[in-house]
């Protein structure tokens, strides 16, 4: 008897991965061999899906998926679907589940219309539930481990694998214990965290008045920073989200793979998105990408060779003047 293959597509979250997982177990438990592609959260280069399977993964502008099946949730409706689509791409639901929290309950619930019955440690799924519904406060201490070894790790292509073999050895044994592995990353977590306490507390940001601005960059003059950029860099949206919540405005420079970003937390209705716009240097309109999502700005240069850490701190000095009269701020300080 010949083996069967089918290739699985995923993201890198932590319910995909073990949703994938879960999966993959099901479809070997029929003599099917599988193969894992993982896709970033955000697809910007096109994907082509074709006699595989989808894991929160629909089609869009740059994911088009033929004579396939799909699993998807949507969230906000507590609404689990598997669909299969046909050749030309026409999606059909085959299964539509209500008060579904996770894709990890759907693959179960699909599994199951195999024949196929699959037994995670229950958990497991209270804790990949707490996580994704935004509680983790709810998680047992290994779902937190979970977590935190996450945000250190979330784009190592390593650290996905890892995870996605320590889901099939904990659904395989049915032992729902702490891997050396993830243990190790989330003690960076907290290691990490320790630095951020200590950055928000020390001379290590930029001062505009009252506005405070992190730096996390490699090429930034303040040690703390530069000689712990690869455990800081995960943390940068927390480090934003407190500054935000302290000062009313928060403002993060990351160095990335694409040269240097900004990024803003806007807390206060004091200040507004088109404050922001205005107080950009208009030399630079045409040569900056602006993005608006929620109460977050994302400002990048659409050429990364011209991303420099002087060039995004020159960016922050424009913004850090125009929002003066309505922060009452004084001149800069460092």
């Amino acid at each position: 008897m010949s083996t069967q293959y089918a290739t699985i597509y995923t993201k890198t979250g932590l319910d995909d991965i073990l949703a994938t997982a879960t999966l993959s177990i099901a479809l070997a438990s029929k003599g099917v061999k599988t193969y894992v592609e993982f896709v970033p959260q955000v697809i910007k280069t096109p994907v082509k899906i074709v006699r595989s399977y989808a894991i929160g993964i629909v089609p869009s502008q740059n994911v088009s998926i033929y004579s396939s099946i799909g699993f998807q949730l949507i969230q906000e409706k507590r609404l689990g679907v598997v669909v299969k689509y046909d050749d030309v791409g026409k999606g059909e639901i085959l299964m539509s589940l209500s008060e579904t929290y996770t894709l990890t309950q759907v693959v179960l619930e699909y599994a199951q219309t195999l024949n196929i019955t699959i037994d995670p440690p229950e958990q497991l799924i209270k804790d990949v539930i707490s996580l994704t519904t935004g509680k983790p406060a709810e998680a047992s201490k290994i779902g937190k481990a979970l977590a935190k070894a996450i945000k250190m790790d979330y784009s190592s292509p390593d650290f996905v694998n890892a995870l996605y073999a320590y889901f099939l050895q904990v659904l395989r044994t049915k032992s729902y214990k702490l891997s050396p592995e993830i243990a190790e990353r989330a003690a960076k977590y907290d290691e990490a965290l320790k630095l951020v306490d200590e950055l928000l507390k020390s001379d290590n940001l930029l001062s505009y008045g009252p506005l405070r601005v992190v730096v996390i960059s490699r090429g930034f003059e303040k040690p703390l920073i530069r000689d712990n950029y690869r455990l800081l860099k995960p943390l940068v949206n927390d480090i934003l989200l407190r500054l935000c919540k302290e000062d009313g405005i928060g403002m993060a420079v990351l160095e990335t793979d694409l040269g240097h970003t900004l990024k803003i937390c806007l807390g206060s209705r004091k200040i507004s998105f088109v404050n922001i716009i205005s107080s950009l240097p208009k030399e630079l309109s045409s040569e900056l990408n602006v993005t608006l999502r929620g109460n977050h700005v994302l400002i990048a240069f659409k050429n990364p060779s011209k991303s420099s850490l002087d060039a995004i701190l020159s960016i922050v000095d424009s913004i850090a003047t125009g929002l003066a009269p309505l922060l009452t701020t004084s001149p800069k300080t460092q």
